[in-house]
């Protein structure tokens, strides 16, 4: 059989692919195509006794096929001069406005086939404006997404400046206009809270940032005060827009604070806008120490809580240490918490008129609070009352069971108004009860079996311990 050989096309560029197609072999018979110093390619014939394989031109050329039973056939491939490659550019979106990201994409080809891996430089404005540089992918796409193309038409430059492909890509450019729409200025509102602080006051400052009108999230703004020469801090906006600060570095006067956006995706030009807000500052205050006594009425030896609280401007003051005294000495130390209180318990004060200072040692506060010191005048009763306990009787539970065999009602007198009175049997608490301002206090209780039959119980309050009776209740 004798063997054919057709090149489609015989006649290409460098770089193009033509196909190569062997007809007359014998089915099934193994073809191989060999073309320049490309790799042989070996085919099975198919059934009508053809096969077709596919190179890439390089040089003018014989293109061979061989086979074990029909024997060899050539053709020769003619290669024409490579042609210089194509950079096409487009951007996106169609209708931008200025401060919005463009993405502009340069399309570099060789005789129609994409290019891979070639550099391009991006530049508008004759070159004076760098976008970016970009590197072609399998599509032969590079793209760079900018928003500093200015309002108006911008001729956009794509320039290939290395390419690894048989046409000549190195220096060949690309361009597309851009037309630009005039963008708005954001608005930026600034607000501060409170109103009328004082100096040392926690102020919270608020920029609102809006593009026509529209919310900016995610915009990063700089608060400054002090024609920028006190930085107060730096906000991210929310969904709505706002981004905030609290500051308690504001000095006492007329603080003009500033909100300037360095940073923001919209469509608007933000970055460098601002907007003002005059925080009128009032002077800070001395601390204020109150003192206060608990209870209201003690008697002597009766446990009495002193509490100072410590404000600066009306806001709590924590952390700060205060020594609690009277004319007879230290009654001890207290550490203000977070409500600005600090306490201590003593049984120490005798009875009359005592004058308790709470002097403030350290505080770390805006306001001078070292050396303030409240007073408080605690009148302490002589303590007259006599502890007495009341017989108690106890009545038997339905059903009763060995842990609450009966119950039992226990009640003193002559106890300490709003102190606490203990009642016990057999040595175990078996409960308690507060003091009412007459003194009496009572409560009722389980008693086991042994309890029961235990003929007497005691009640303490104040340091004071008393016995009564307890037998079974006879009506």
């Amino acid at each position: 059989m004798a063997i054919n050989l057709t090149l489609s096309p015989s006649s290409l560029a460098a770089g193009g692919t033509f196909t190569v197609t062997a007809t007359g072999a014998a089915p099934g018979e193994a073809l191989t195509f060999t073309y320049d110093a490309a790799t042989p390619q070996t085919v099975v014939a198919d059934g009508t006794g053809s096969a077709t394989v596919s190179f890439t031109a390089t040089t003018t050329g014989p293109v061979v096929v061989a086979g074990p039973t029909s024997g060899a056939a050539s053709a020769t491939l003619t290669v024409t001069a490579a042609t210089n490659c194509v950079v096409t550019v487009t951007s996106s979106p169609a209708t931008p406005t200025a401060g919005q990201p463009v993405t502009v994409t340069a399309t570099v080809t060789c005789n129609g086939a994409p290019v891979p891996g070639a550099t391009v430089v991006f530049t508008a404005a004759n070159g004076s404006l760098a976008l970016g540089v970009g590197t072609t992918n399998a599509s032969g796409q590079a793209s760079v997404t900018t928003s500093a193309l200015p309002a108006g038409n911008n001729v956009v430059v794509a320039l290939v400046v290395s390419a690894s492909t048989t046409c000549t890509c190195v220096g060949v450019s690309g361009t597309a206009t851009v037309n630009v729409g005039a963008a708005t200025n954001c608005v930026v509102t600034v607000t501060s809270s409170p109103a009328n602080p004082t100096a040392g006051q926690p102020v919270t400052v608020t920029a609102t940032v809006t593009c026509n009108g529209v919310p900016v999230p995610g915009a990063v703004v700089v608060f400054a005060s002090s024609g920028g020469a006190l930085q107060l801090g730096v906000g991210t906006t929310n969904a709505s827009g706002q981004a905030t600060v609290t500051s308690s570095l504001l000095p006492a006067g007329s603080n003009v604070v500033t909100a300037t956006v360095v940073s923001a995706s919209t469509t608007c030009t933000c970055v460098g806008v601002s907007g003002t807000a005059t925080v009128n500052v009032g002077a800070a205050t001395n601390c204020v120490v109150t003192v206060t006594s608990s209870p209201a009425k003690p008697t002597a030896g009766q446990p009495v809580t002193v509490t100072a609280t410590v404000t600066c401007n009306g806001a709590p003051v924590p952390g700060a240490v205060v020594l609690f005294t009277t004319t007879s000495g230290a009654l001890g130390l207290g550490i203000t918490g977070a409500t600005g209180q600090a306490s201590v318990t003593t049984t120490a004060l005798p009875a009359g008129n005592n004058v308790v200072t709470a002097t403030v040692l350290s505080a770390g506060t805006t306001c001078n609070c070292t050396g303030a010191s409240g007073t408080a005048t605690v009148t302490v009763g002589v303590g007259d009352r006599t502890l007495t306990a009341k017989p108690a009787c106890y009545a038997l539970n339905s059903p009763p069971v060995p842990w609450a065999f009966a119950h039992a009602t226990f009640s003193v007198s002559g106890a300490t108004p709003g102190s606490t009175v203990t009642f016990s049997v057999m040595g175990a608490t078996v409960c308690t009860a507060v003091a009412d301002a007459s003194g009496n206090a009572s409560c009722t209780a389980n008693l086991s079996i042994t309890q029961a039959l235990a003929a007497t119980y005691s009640a303490s309050s104040g340091g004071v311990t008393v016995t009564g009776t307890l037998g079974p209740c006879l009506n």
